[in-house]
Parts: C-alpha cells; sequence; structure tokens
C-alpha cells in the first residue's frame, strides 16, 4: 500500500515539551509500522522545528521528498493540555502547512504512484486547501480517506462537503457526527440514520467509520451498523491513537477488503497506542504479529 498522506505536520507542546505531530503525519508514520509506504506531503518553516522535523521523520522511514520547506511562515505548533489522558489542542494560524504549493509537489507526484490518499480537515484552511483539491482532480487513488478529525475555528461547511463529496472511506467520532449532523442535515440523528443520510447526500462515499474512543468504533456493512467492541486498556496518553486506529484499518482494509476485520485491528492497534506514551511508539511483538498475518 503506498500512502500520500496529505496536510499539518507540527508541534503539539505539552507541559513546555515538543512532540512531533500532526494526524496525517501520524498515520503516515504507522502506516509503515503496519507494513506499508508512505509518503508526507506538508510545509514546514526553515527554523528548528523544521529542520528536526525533517530529520525525525526520516528516521520513521516516511518519505520526505514532498515536505516543502517556507522561508517565510514559521514550522507549526500546538499547545496541548491533558485532561485524564484525553487532549484538548489550541491550533496556531498562520503557519507554514497553511501553504502548502501544488506546483512545488508536482513533478515529484508524477514520478509517484500512489494508491491512497490521506487529508483531514485543519490543512484545508487556508492555501492548502486549493493545493488539495488540484491533487484531487489531478490524480487517482484506489481509495481516498478522509479523516474529519474537527479543530475549533479550523472549518466550515463547504470544506467539510468538498471533502466528503470526493472522499470513499470517512472516518470521525461521536461528537463530529452531532456537529455535522446538525451542520448538514440541520438536525441531530440517530448514528445509523446519520450514516444512511451520509451516504445518500455523498454517493462516492462507501464506508463510514465512527469510533467510540474505549468503546471501539461502528462500521456500516450489509446494510447493518455494526458496534466493533475494543478490550479494556489503561489509557495513557490517548495522543494518536486515533491515527493509529485509521493506518491499521485503513492497511487491513486495502489488503482484505474485509471492512469489519479492519475495524478490529484498528481497534487493536489503537488500543495499543493509548495505553503506551507518544503518538508513534515502537510496535509490541503481538501487534507486529497481528499485522504480520493480515
Amino acid at each position: 500500500m503506498k500512502v500520500l498522506a496529505f496536510g499539518e505536520v507540527l508541534w503539539d507542546i505539552i507541559n513546555d515539551n515538543a512532540h512531533l505531530g500532526g494526524a496525517p503525519l501520524n498515520f503516515a508514520a504507522h502506516t509503515v509500522q503496519c507494513g506499508g509506504e508512505a509518503a508526507i506531503l506538508s510545509r514546514v518553516g526553515s527554523d528548528r522545528f523544521g529542520n528536526e522535523a525533517r530529520g525525525r521523520i526520516e528516521k520513521l522511514s516516511v518519505n520526505t521528498s514532498l515536505l516543502q520547506m517556507d522561508n517565510e511562515k514559521p514550522t507549526g505548533t500546538v499547545p496541548v493540555t491533558l485532561e485524564n489522558g484525553q487532549p484538548d489542542y489550541h491550533i496556531t494560524p498562520d503557519v507554514a502547512y497553511d501553504f502548502i504549493d501544488f506546483e512545488n509537489a508536482r513533478q515529484e507526484l508524477d514520478k509517484i504512484g500512489f494508491e491512497v490518499l490521506y487529508y483531514g480537515t485543519l490543512a484545508q484552511r487556508c492555501q492548502s486547501g486549493e493545493a488539495l483539491k488540484r491533487i484531487l482532480s489531478n490524480y487517482e487513488f484506489k481509495l481516498k480517506f478522509y479523516d474529519i478529525n474537527l479543530r475549533k475555528d479550523c472549518y466550515n461547511e463547504q470544506i467539510i462537503r468538498f471533502s466528503l463529496e470526493h472522499a470513499n472511506v470517512a472516518k470521525l467520532n461521536e461528537d463530529e457526527v452531532t456537529e455535522i449532523g446538525q451542520m448538514l442535515f440541520g438536525k441531530e440523528l440517530s448514528q445509523a440514520d446519520f450514516v444512511l443520510q451520509l451516504q445518500k447526500s455523498f454517493p462516492n462515499l462507501e464506508h463510514v467509520v465512527l469510533t467510540a474512543g474505549g468503546d471501539g468504533c461502528y462500521v456500516f456493512a450489509d446494510h447493518v451498523l455494526h458496534h466493533i467492541q475494543s478490550e479494556p486498556i489503561q489509557v495513557v496518553d490517548a495522543i494518536g491513537a486515533g491515527d493509529s486506529f485509521s493506518a491499521a484499518f485503513m492497511y487491513t482494509f486495502f489488503k482484505t477488503g474485509d471492512i469489519l476485520k479492519s475495524a478490529r485491528i484498528g481497534n487493536k492497534v489503537g488500543g495499543f497506542v493509548a495505553s503506551s506514551s507518544g503518538a508513534i511508539p515502537e510496535y509490541s511483538k503481538e501487534i507486529k504479529t497481528i499485522l504480520a498475518e493480515i
């Protein structure tokens, strides 16, 4: 599986300590740990954080040939506070990943045959949204995965509609079901009704995954909303857990086409990451064995 992960590379600032992150980068790094290949298309500043990011990403075995440098805008940073292990983000505006340049990336994109496109919402808030539109109009992908990841004051209905129109797989959490149900359909819907309405409104959207934290996730298959329960864990640090779920889910789905199996393995990997420290911990022997046997 060759993945193009589009969007933010940033540093989460937790208790004055900087941790490299951003959902697209986390997804790319976890894809590599699952056994796939991944490149990150993003932009960082020509500053200490930007230079450090490139080196760290290379050590994660994520392709950095599409990682752009910006001489004017700083590398993205996000102050984070933790409440019972759950992150609360404060997004810094007008940073390098807001200005991803399609023309700068075109030559490299032409060379690499990507099979899966990952994108979220945050990086579309500014000029980078136009770069994503040009990627979607110029290249074909077997799977286009929209990881909704709503962040306060960083999205609008136009971005959400565009993103859903082009995706064939989308992932969101329970709070986002409520938010997007109100935004798009003017009312709060049950999970099953929400998925049905979403797929009716966006015909290209073949699969919808609803994550529920410690309660696992829900997937819609054969006209039934299935609840895939996760195993109980002791949460240490939930940052990166959702991204690891996404990567394991997509890796399994790409290889098997089995959405229920993909959800089970996604839960397993996400639970391991939530019970570990850091957004991209090295997988345990058990997790590596499960992924190797897919």
